[in-house]
């Protein structure tokens, strides 16, 4: 076996997938331009476009649940390619159509292939990366999609000024790239006598183990022995994760509390530019906003990485969503572009220290054996959220005004913040517990 050097602690096997997820998000932003899509280029009622945006969403929610259970019977790398070659095949198809009936359906399954890796992904992490560094790769994952995503709309902005076919292709391709660079780099870490530690044998292993599993010591690289396809729980039972899953308190606790911080977060997204055009400003001047919000996140997820690590996941997730609080108690008051620039700054910066380690919680709390499916649940969640925050924000902005929309959000981040306090204890246990059952 050769001994591979690792990068800021981590493994070959994790910088091969952060790799790919840098660029996959890079190429990912159809999406983002298919409501201009569907409006400017095939003159589609703007009543019903959002109807056929949303098929996206619903397909999504699909995609999380069967991506992440599927994961944990045949392995990582097949969800993941699936879903790249099936989300490819999708947008080809998307583009060829003109009806919007015949959109929504194609929409529905592109959301459910190119939500198939994303449980999967984030159960790859956990397996190949030792407990102790787990927070430090969600971070790193989540600066790789948030600069991708930054970069996106970039690049799709120069595309859609020669052609709107030529976004798709141009995404379909990026999937297809994706793809052969991950089966490439799988081969060559097998070559090499790296892999991936069993799930199977995980369980039944100590921390210890399950650490020298993937890395023999901290400076060292990974060389254990097991199965090639990245993980292959062969002994795990979909019916067994899901009774898991739905049987967790505490996870259910958790994923419920992120809901309701998700629901409150995509208001950025829905709510806020409506509120802000009902006060006379413009889309730039909500453009900006958005750049502040993806330039800060870039700048300092990297660096707050050393402070996160000296907190602790609980307490930086629980200050985060403090410092959220204060920025949506600010949009109550703000009535100028000002006002909700420093909004955006706050909760930005408690924005730093949510989403990545709310996976990493979600990956100590989960069973080796059902990490994809406890993974597949709380992605499930995100979707939801999306698909329901344009709806709550919209409804409460037409009908008492923008205003009390930030008031709402305000005391739900309250309610989710406490609530995390309350529940810290049975996140702690669950953790202790899992690590127990793997030792026994």
């Amino acid at each position: 076996m050769r001994r591979q050097r690792e990068i800021f602690g981590l493994s070959p096997l994790y910088w091969g997938l952060w790799l790919a997820i840098l660029i996959l998000w890079m190429g990912r932003f159809v999406t983002s331009f298919l409501s201009i899509y569907l409006v400017s280029a095939l003159h589609i009622d703007e009543g019903v476009v959002g109807a056929v945006v949303s098929m996206y969403g619903f397909g999504a929610i699909i995609g999380c649940l069967f991506g992440g259970t599927l994961s944990d019977r045949f392995g990582r790398q097949s969800m993941i390619v699936i879903g790249e070659i099936g989300a490819a095949a999708s947008l080809l198809a998307t583009s060829a159509l003109t009806a919007p009936a015949p959109i929504g359906a194609a929409l529905f399954v592109y959301g459910a292939f190119a939500s198939l890796p994303s449980p999967a992904i984030a159960a790859y992490i956990a397996d190949v990366v030792p407990v102790e560094r787990q927070q430090r790769a969600y971070v790193l994952q989540s600066w790789a999609i948030n600069f991708g995503y930054a970069i996106g709309p970039i690049i799709a902005n120069q595309l859609v000024k020669v052609s709107y076919s030529l976004m798709f292709y141009v995404e379909a391709a990026v999937l297809i790239a994706v793809t052969a660079l991950l089966v490439l780099f799988f081969r060559e870490v097998r070559h090499l006598g790296i892999a991936v530690a069993d799930a199977a044998r995980v369980d039944t292993a100590g921390p210890a183990d399950a650490v020298c599993a993937v890395g023999e010591s901290d400076s060292a690289g990974s060389s254990a022995p097991a199965p090639g396809d990245g993980v292959r729980p062969t002994n795990a039972s979909l019916r067994d994760n899901w009774r898991r899953v739905l049987t967790d308190g505490p996870f259910l606790a958790f994923s419920l509390l992120m809901f309701g911080y998700y629901l409150v977060y995509f208001q950025s997204t829905s709510g806020l530019p409506i509120a802000m055009t009902n006060l006379g400003m413009g889309l730039g001047d909500y453009s900006v906003l958005l750049t502040i919000n993806g330039g800060m996140l870039c700048l300092l997820q990297i660096p707050a990485m050393k402070l996160f690590a000296r907190m602790g996941n609980s307490r930086v997730l629980i200050v985060g969503l403090a410092v959220t609080v204060v920025g949506y108690a600010v949009q109550i008051v703000a009535d100028s572009w000002a006002g909700f620039a420093l909004a955006v700054v706050l909760w930005t910066l408690g924005e730093l220290g949510t989403f990545p380690i709310a996976t990493t919680t979600v990956a100590a709390m989960a069973p080796a054996a059902a990490r994809g499916t406890y993974q597949g649940v709380y992605n499930m969640v995100w979707s939801v959220s999306i698909a329901l925050a344009p709806l709550v924000g919209g409804w409460v902005i037409s009908g008492f005004g923008g205003r009390v929309l930030w008031i709402a959000c305000t005391v739900v981040l309250m309610a989710v913040t406490v609530g995390l306090q309350l529940t810290k204890g049975l996140r702690d246990r669950s953790i202790a517990r899992n690590l127990h059952e793997q030792l026994g």
